[in-house]
């Protein structure tokens, strides 16, 4: 019966290429530090690496004793190079030198520092020239990104428009009196006479001088407000209104008026308005930076640490976060 015996050996040849293919799948070699896609960064690349970064005598301090983190670090930023290369080369973006030089004219001129100066800082906080304007790169290929991809509605004119109409009642400013009186039947008098002509506060105020009345109008923002109203947004300039603000035990009865409200513009808002939507640009494109980074079936080899995520994180340590790559000041996206 020669048919069984051949039952084994197929068997056998089966696992021995399932295995052959786990390995392949493993994809580590002592030359290499990580495969990013079809990209091999090598451990010869990565050192020359760290050999440049420690050239600087700042960052050299700064990572003295600690080598092993800063091999990681580097490796982390040249896996993000490869990432941001390939979501760059997915939507068409090229960013020149140029373009990262004149941002980087930018960034400085704004911190109002020299070149030098805040170059030399960044090295003392461990990132080199070439690290920083990698990440100033990375940061125009986002911007950019986000354009192509339509994910920047959020931080359009119309946009940004109608975040204000829906948000201006939170940054509006209250000139605010607060006169409190024996009874709800003088409380109301007062109001009448306040809401008849509010120019009449500090008479009113002076009739009814005391520790829980305020001399003079005073500025208040909504949040301020919102401890003594349901609806900061209900309340209307030359209006006002009587509540027991002192307590069960305390008879007394406080008016509170609303002399006027002065609400921002929507230029003074813009700043604001845009550093709220960035957010949102910001995790959209982030979602798309996380699908490349799957679609690149990134490896790492296991003596340079764990890859999960997009974070090189210590071998054998669920710790991640001690490698997130470091921040450099950036402009809000516009």
């Amino acid at each position: 019966m020669p048919a069984p015996r051949l039952i084994r050996p197929l068997a056998m040849s089966a696992a021995l290429l399932a295995a052959l293919l786990a390995l392949s799948a493993c994809r580590t070699s002592p030359g290499t530090a990580a495969y990013v896609g079809s990209e091999t960064i090598t451990t010869a690349e990565l050192d020359s690496a760290v050999d440049a970064g420690l050239r600087d005598a700042a960052v050299a301090e700064v990572y003295d004793g600690r080598l092993g983190e800063y091999r990681q670090l580097l490796l982390q930023g040249l896996i993000d190079t490869e990432v941001y290369d390939a979501v760059a080369a997915k939507y068409g973006v090229v960013v020149s030198p140029a373009e990262v030089s004149a941002r980087f004219a930018d960034l400085v001129e704004g911190q109002g520092v020299t070149a030098e100066d805040f170059l030399a800082d960044q090295a003392a906080q461990g990132r080199t020239e070439t690290a920083v304007r990698e990440q100033i790169r990375q940061f125009i290929i986002t911007e950019e990104v986000a354009a192509e991809a339509d994910l920047d509605e959020a931080t359009g004119e119309d946009a940004l428009q109608a975040q204000y109409e829906a948000t201006r009642d939170q940054y509006a400013q209250f000139s605010v009196g607060l006169i409190t009186v024996a009874d709800q039947a003088t409380a109301d008098a007062v109001l009448a006479a306040l809401t008849a002509d509010p120019a009449s506060y500090l008479e009113q105020a002076t009739a009814y001088a005391g520790p829980n009345t305020l001399p003079d109008l005073q500025t208040a923002t909504a949040d301020q407000l919102s401890g003594l109203v349901p609806d900061v947004s209900a309340l209307q300039a030359g209006q006002g209104f009587t509540a027991a603000l002192l307590g069960p035990d305390d008879p007394s009865i406080t008016v509170v008026f609303i002399a006027g409200i002065d609400y921002p513009t929507f230029e003074d808002l813009r700043p604001t308005l845009e550093q709220q939507t960035s957010g949102e640009v910001q995790a959209a494109v982030e979602t798309e930076l996380q699908a490349v980074r799957e679609s690149l079936n990134i490896t790492v080899n296991p003596r340079y640490g764990s890859y999960d995520d997009g974070v090189l994180g210590p071998a054998g340590s669920d710790v991640v976060s001690v490698l997130d790559r470091p921040a450099v000041d950036e402009p809000a996206l516009n």
